[in-house]
């Protein structure tokens, strides 16, 4: 579809729902977690182990072939997502020590991060193998299928490009890319936004959001939306 043609009302139920069913499915398997946790496709929002929390206002997207996985293996590790993350379809947090992702980070589609080997080079039956913990800390950017291995710390506001490996630390504001991860340059001179931002304006976030999918779905109706899917036409 090139545009989203459901009336704004339809927008409102299935947010309703999607929150429904975080509030019965995931809040219960999680240590801790905020307020404000908004999930789309919250049926493929995996969650796996003790031992993880959520901060306030953390935005995740999951869709059916891009789950979004965090696994704490056998009770071992400890998964804390700070304030305003933003987690794209795909991404994996998989922890048998900490990791530790701070306020305002975004993580793009099919990022990975892992704080253990999972199998030492000679001795290869028992898992995790070696472990060290992985910190981002606040306003970190993954780009898409990033790798962060265990060890790193990433300082804040540092970009990573798509496709990096990041085997070593990286330090604040710079942007850095590669196999293995090397600084490229350091990020333009001037302040740098982040999503919490979006969470102290004037106007309340929810607010926001909803003033914003009002605009954008004004003028849509039941028939044009039910259309759009038994009649599709070239250009819907």
């Amino acid at each position: 579809m090139r545009r989203d043609y459901r009336p704004f009302w339809v927008h409102q139920l299935q947010s309703r729902w999607q929150s429904a069913w975080v509030n019965h499915f995931i809040e219960p398997q999680l240590d801790g977690c905020g307020l404000g946790l908004e999930v789309i496709g919250p049926r493929h929002f995996k969650v796996s182990g003790p031992s993880i929390y959520i901060g306030e206002d953390v935005h995740v997207m999951a869709l059916p072939e891009a789950p979004v996985r965090l696994s704490v293996f056998e009770a071992m590790g400890r998964i804390e997502i700070g304030n305003y993350t933003l987690i794209n379809p795909g991404a994996r947090v998989t922890s048998a020590e900490r990791i530790t992702i701070g306020e305002g980070c975004m993580l793009a589609m099919h990022t990975s991060l892992n704080d253990a080997d999972w199998h030492d080079v000679q001795h290869r039956i028992f898992a995790p193998g070696s472990t060290a913990p992985v910190v981002l800390e606040s306003n970190v950017w993954l780009g898409e299928g990033a790798r962060v291995l265990k060890g790193v710390t990433i300082g804040e506001n540092t970009v990573v490009g798509a496709g990096s490996v990041v085997s070593r630390s990286l330090p604040a504001n710079v942007i850095a890319a590669g196999n293995p991860a090397r600084v490229i340059k350091p990020l333009p001179e001037g302040e740098v936004s982040s999503r919490t931002n979006l969470f102290n304006m004037e106007v309340p976030y929810e607010q926001f959001a909803n003033d914003f999918m009002r605009e954008r779905l004004k003028g849509n109706n039941l028939l044009s939306w039910l259309g759009s899917f038994l009649f599709p036409r070239r250009f819907d």
